[in-house]
């Protein structure tokens, strides 16, 4: 079993892979990316932390019939603005001659 300390510096360096991933994805795609942008993309990432994390958080607790049912509501709505960001993200695009 993991400690708690080894968990959350693993996550932290996976937070940092997934930081300059989303910089050289950004780039490799030509997104015009501005400030905002960048807010609106990270809050999608924690949600998506969040998605996962409250409902395992609920498996903990022996409560595996209430995480089932909030893990599905937060998929949803995760994916839902998921895909929304995307649109946002990839209507500024420049063509890629």
């Amino acid at each position: 079993m993991l400690s708690g300390a080894l968990i959350w510096f693993l996550l932290g360096m996976l937070a940092v892979v997934v930081i300059v991933g989303a910089r050289l994805w950004a780039q490799d795609l030509g997104l015009r990316m501005s400030w905002w942008k960048w807010v609106l993309a990270a809050a999608w990432y924690g949600l998506l932390n969040l998605s996962v994390a409250v409902p395992m958080t609920f498996v903990g607790e022996g409560e595996g019939g209430a995480a089932a049912r909030l893990f599905l509501l937060f998929a949803v709505i995760t994916i839902i603005l998921g895909v929304g960001l995307l649109r946002l993200l990839f209507a500024g695009r420049r063509s890629r001659a």
